[in-house]
């Protein structure tokens, strides 16, 4: 598996228009093929035999799948970027009201 996982890796640094195009300039193949190498990516990443992936980099691929799957099959209730905010506030991002009340600056109007 661990072959695998270095593979998809570097088929992920080869795809240039993936990385650098919006997901709209996209063909449907393109962003499918984008959709498996992520979930590829997603299942790889979670063995700790071999990868240093912290909860910020979870979030990152669990994002960009739920990207892909909002595109590819309109998900109304998608489960990939429930996934990236659990691995956000696992990494010590709190997306709470609580916190938003705490770190909110008004301006005072002169």
């Amino acid at each position: 598996m661990q072959s695998d996982f270095k593979k998809d890796i570097i088929r992920l640094m080869q795809s240039t228009k993936l990385l650098q195009s919006p997901l709209s300039e996209l063909s449907e193949e393109e962003k499918g093929i984008a959709y498996n190498l992520l979930n590829r990516l997603v299942d790889g990443a979670v063995d700790e035999n071999y990868t240093m992936l912290d909860y910020m980099q979870m979030a990152r691929l669990y994002y960009n799948l739920g990207e892909l799957s909002n595109n590819l099959f309109g998900e109304q209730d998608n489960p990939h970027y429930k996934k990236a905010i659990q691995y956000l506030a696992k990494g010590g991002i709190d997306l709470s009201m609580n916190k938003w009340l705490e770190l909110i600056s008004l301006r005072a109007i002169e």
